[in-house]
């Protein structure tokens, strides 16, 4: 028996919002992945996480990230790539600092290292949740996951923020599919937890309440990608 396809929750929010010809390549490269010598922003992602999830909204990890990376985008014995990395994962540390106003109010919390993949349409989505988010309305316990965004665009045209916005949307209408399946425990899923944290352009996208037609959109696209894997 075949495996299914595979692709990221970020790819497939890609895939939703790009051209027939970029869909075709980006399920070429979830079929085909090339494997990258370094995994962009590990340091960054590590710290802003555990940035986060302390309750006082300590700067510590972010500033001893931040020395970390300076010494190693200075220093001649690393690559290139990685002293590329280390400058562009200060940048994205420097714009999460001025985001205190949107992430503040939430409770952020460590996610399991292991998560489960959401199957839809015949496609495994790999909705890998950085924090979960836990509340409380109505007296009920809730229960959300956000999922940080470091890509960077530096378009600044309306097209290109309408895109990264149904991207950030997308991702987070995954990110409660992939709460409601895989995470919530005792605790019931809410829409209002479940968010893509654009850091570098400092916006963070909320999963909408009426999620009905983007659901449906998220289907269609892994039958599409289902349909598509065995051309490519």
């Amino acid at each position: 028996m075949s495996k299914p396809p595979k692709i990221s929750a970020n790819e497939l929010a890609r895939f939703l919002v790009s051209k027939p010809t970029t869909q075709i390549s980006i399920v070429k490269n979830a079929k085909h992945p090339q494997k990258s010598p370094i995994i962009r922003y590990s340091d960054a992602r590590r710290a802003i996480v555990e940035h986060l999830c302390d309750l006082t909204r300590s700067n510590a990890p972010l500033i001893a990230a931040e020395q970390m990376l300076m010494q190693r985008s200075a220093d001649p014995a690393e690559s290139s790539l990685r002293q590329d990395d280390a400058v562009k994962s200060i940048e994205v540390m420097q714009s999460l600092q001025g985001m205190s106003n949107q992430t503040s109010g939430y409770l952020f919390l460590a996610a399991p290292s292991k998560q489960l993949k959401l199957l839809i349409g015949g496609v495994e989505v790999s909705v890998y949740a950085d924090m979960l988010v836990h509340g409380h309305e109505k007296g009920s316990d809730q229960i959300g996951a956000a999922i940080l965004r470091m890509t960077q665009d530096d378009s600044a045209t309306e097209a290109a923020k309408e895109k990264r916005r149904n991207m950030g949307l997308y991702v987070a209408t995954l990110l409660i599919l992939h709460i409601d399946q895989n995470l919530k425990g005792l605790r019931e899923p809410a829409n209002r937890l479940c968010m893509s944290i654009d850091v570098q352009h400092g916006e963070v996208f909320i999963a909408p309440k009426a999620m009905t037609q983007r659901a449906k959109d998220i289907k269609s696209a892994c039958q599409v990608i289902s349909a598509l894997w065995s051309t490519v």
